[in-house]
């Protein structure tokens, strides 16, 4: 794979090749935007560049071959285990990075889900980010910067990732994937094609939420209870469901359904602040009847 491969971020891109060609790269990067935009994807070509022989685009030399295979000396990669990442983690990371480049003129450590660092280890990770040695590179990879600490973030050059376009989702989707998605898939997506993806793979379930939201304006409020299983069984993927109603009631542009949004963003509060699960879905249910239903 190259930088062009990856759909998106053109900007970036360019920024980055620019740096390898000049051999601008600096010790320190925090990648940010949501969740499946390619981040990490981004974060481990721009290692495999940075440690490359050749810096071409044949990709071809021994380095990018070890890097392929996963067995390269001079790349580093922590993710969380059991959703945290450790300061003993973080004290092996330290450990190896004191010893100097095996293959290449640089090592490479990529970070990913670094706001799942504990505190303990954020700090621990301070110590190396103030004095790195000269021939590494560290690149924090996160879709919620507000749970690391100042100190971290003032450390490191932020990239700010943005949403993909639909269009260039679309066109990925079409000739890459080979496949058709639904126009409100790609609305739910909101530019992440990792999320595009997860929703695609579901797409039985927000068919059957298309079909509850055209009932809901036709059928007694009884009939919509015993119809909106989906919505009562899939508890954990509701905040995703949410947000694909949402796109759904956005998209016709009618006054009702607008102001039914209010009522799906108070369902979204209560299921987090651990409200009675089903008396959420009965609240949003009956709100939306009652909004539908007013003439």
């Amino acid at each position: 794979m190259s930088f062009e491969q990856i759909v998106g971020n053109d900007k970036i891109k360019a920024f980055f090749k620019k740096a390898i060609e000049e051999n601008h790269i600096l010790h320190s990067y925090l990648f940010v935007g949501i969740e499946g935009i390619g981040k990490a994807l981004f974060a481990r070509e721009l290692a495999k560049k940075i440690l490359c022989f050749q810096q071409e685009e044949t990709e071809n030399c021994a380095s990018c071959i070890a890097f392929q295979s996963g067995n390269h000396p001079d790349f580093y990669e922590i993710k969380p285990e059991n959703k945290t990442i450790k300061i003993e983690q973080i004290r092996n990371m330290q450990q190896e990075i004191s010893q100097k480049p095996v293959t290449s003129n640089r090592k490479v450590y990529v970070i990913i889900d670094s706001d799942a660092m504990t505190k303990e280890a954020q700090n621990c990770l301070l110590k190396t980010l103030e004095e790195p040695p000269e021939y590494a590179t560290i690149i924090l990879v996160t879709s919620n910067e507000a749970k690391l600490l100042n100190t971290i973030k003032s450390r490191c050059i932020k990239v700010s990732f943005e949403p993909i376009s639909i269009e260039q989702i679309k066109r990925y989707t079409k000739e890459t994937l080979c496949i058709d998605i639904p126009e409100q898939l790609l609305e739910a997506s909101q530019g992440s094609i990792g999320k595009l993806l997860i929703l695609q793979e579901q797409q039985e379930i927000y068919e059957q939420l298309n079909k509850l939201l055209e009932k809901i304006e036709t059928e007694d409020l009884i009939t919509i209870f015993h119809q909106a299983e989906v919505l009562y069984k899939e508890k954990e993927k509701i905040q995703e469901i949410l947000e694909y109603i949402n796109v759904l009631l956005y998209k016709s542009r009618e006054s009702k359904k607008m102001r039914a949004i209010s009522y799906v963003e108070e369902t979204k509060k209560r299921i987090l602040a651990n409200s009675n699960y089903d008396m959420c879905i009965d609240f949003l249910l009956m709100k939306m009847w009652e909004e539908f239903a007013t003439k």
